[in-house]
């Protein structure tokens, strides 16, 4: 596989503007991981018959 790099484009990021609406308390942000309620996205815990598996099979 010989790829010429030279003529591969960059990627480019968009980010969107965001406004500064409401931040947590530094004891509430520290326990959510983030200030930012927006930002806030806690994982939904699964059974493993929700995942179709997903276990360690060494």
């Amino acid at each position: 596989m010989n790829r010429n790099y030279r003529d591969m484009r960059l990627a480019r990021a968009y980010v969107p503007f965001q406004r500064l609406n409401e931040v947590y308390d530094p004891k509430e942000a520290l326990k959510r991981g983030t200030l930012f309620p927006e930002l806030y996205m806690p994982y939904k815990r699964e059974t493993m018959a929700e995942t179709n598996g997903g276990g360690y099979y060494g």
